[in-house]
């Protein structure tokens, strides 16, 4: 495929469902993941896992700020038509990851119940988190991996490769979630295993697409190799600003949460998160699928191709966060009880808090997409200052400020507004920053 040549609404279907389609997958691993503690385990292993869950945000962290970093360089590069500056940012982007795995793997091994008494764990559910987490860090560096050799190998115009190693993954995962926990009765560490037994083989299988005769990414000698390191980490910032955001905002919650309502409120927060992982992960999915195509024809300098591309995606994750929304308003409780056993204090607390949380993702959909938009056109200070009012500044204030009038339901009505506030800054971005692009265009040509 030609990037700048090909019609644009090919181009986006081509990566778009193979994108859409691994982001499915792969929040198989939480999806599955909850409903199996949840049946399997109780209400309990449902709030474990929720504490659990943030840690996988610090692989991802740690892959997407190499991945995305690297990829938006290495793209932009090849659309300049310099393929050696291209794989000079991969080296350099390859170096970080590997370098940020080695330090980072031993030091969540060394402090763990640390790491986890901040994501929320009491004396209750710590055993039950430590029988899912030991597993998750064991394998820590191939979540880290498996991030960033998505990002990548999707860049390289393999995105069909990509899904393929997430379906493996994901099927592994699926399977060892049901045979673990059920018939050889694991209980949260049979769900680890599969969670960390699927991603070590998506990462397997992306390392052997590098490998492949259709392969383009080159490990090189950077000729800058400071100069390549430092571009490639403010590229993929806002990308792990993302990911830092949803651990601390998921700390928060889960700390308010047992503040002001306890574990049972957090069970049902458990099935929210697991559900509000997977969304962001189709909303990223549509983020992802732009991102080689934008930044291929800003490296041209095409931007009324970047344009359509713009209006058609954002058009995208607009109705996908509608049926979002309606599907948490319509069933609250049928998703509660499809997740988790459910007890009469579950059931009661269910409707309130799905509902209302579900509003939120109305909004969510635009400003993970900006993110990864702002990001492709090169404005990454903006896509890291909106995600750290998404996930740091503004949540944090609304859920520290309105739970003293609101009590519990204001931690649930803090997420809608944060989520309304960042969209309305968000489309005032978007306009002034494409009113500038294109007046700028017009003095080119």
């Amino acid at each position: 495929m030609d990037l700048l040549k090909d019609k644009v609404t090919t181009l986006y279907a081509k990566f778009l469902w193979p994108s859409l389609f691994s982001a499915m997958v792969t929040t198989i691993y939480s999806f599955v993941d909850t409903v199996a503690i949840g049946q399997g385990v109780g209400p309990n292993g449902a709030a474990a896992g929720a504490i659990v869950f943030p840690i996988l945000g610090v692989a991802s962290l740690f892959g997407f700020l190499g991945g995305i970093g690297g990829s938006v360089r290495f793209g932009k590069a090849q659309g300049e038509g310099e393929k050696e500056k291209a794989n000079a940012y991969y080296t350099a982007s390859f170096l970080l990851t590997l370098i940020l795995s080695v330090i980072v793997w031993p030091l969540t091994a060394i402090f763990k119940e640390e790491i986890f008494t901040l994501f929320g764990a009491n004396v209750t559910l710590m055993p039950l988190v430590l029988e899912y987490g030991n597993w998750i860090i064991g394998t820590f560096p191939f979540f880290i991996f498996s991030a960033y050799l998505t990002c990548m190998v999707r860049c390289d115009g393999a995105p069909n490769f990509a899904m393929w190693a997430v379906i493996a993954g994901g099927v592994f995962n699926v399977f060892g979630d049901w045979f673990l926990v059920f018939p050889m009765n694991m209980g949260m560490a049979g769900a680890a295993i599969a969670t960390a037994g699927g991603t070590v083989i998506q990462t397997i299988i992306l390392c052997a697409y590098l490998f492949t005769k259709k392969c383009r990414l080159r490990l090189v000698k950077p000729w800058k190799l400071s100069k390549a390191l430092w571009k490639s980490v403010t590229s993929g910032f806002s990308a792990s600003v993302l990911e830092f955001a949803f651990i601390v905002l998921t700390c928060i919650l889960n700390n308010q949460i047992m503040r002001y309502g306890g574990e049972v409120p957090l069970a049902v927060f458990s099935v929210v998160l697991s559900c509000s992982g997977m969304f962001q992960h189709i909303f990223t999915g549509v983020g992802q699928a732009i991102q080689p195509i934008i930044t291929y024809n800003y490296g041209a300098g095409q931007i009324e191709r970047i344009s359509q591309i713009r209006r058609i995606s954002i058009g995208t994750v607009i109705v996908i966060g509608i049926v979002f929304t309606l599907s948490g308003i319509l069933f609250p409780t049928q998703i509660v009880q499809f997740f988790v056993k459910t007890t009469p204090a579950v059931l009661t607390a269910a409707p309130g808090i799905v509902r209302t949380y579900f509003i939120s993702f109305l909004f969510m959909g635009i400003n993970i997409w900006a993110t990864f938009y702002f990001q492709s056109i090169m404005h990454t200070r903006i896509s890291s200052v909106l995600t750290l009012l998404r996930g740091v500044v503004v949540s944090a204030i609304l859920l520290y400020l309105l739970p003293l009038w609101l009590g519990l339901n204001g931690v649930w009505w803090a997420m809608v507004f944060t989520e309304c506030i960042v969209t309305i800054v968000t489309v005032i971005c978007i306009t002034i920053i494409n009113g500038r692009m294109q007046r700028e265009n017009k003095l080119l040509y």
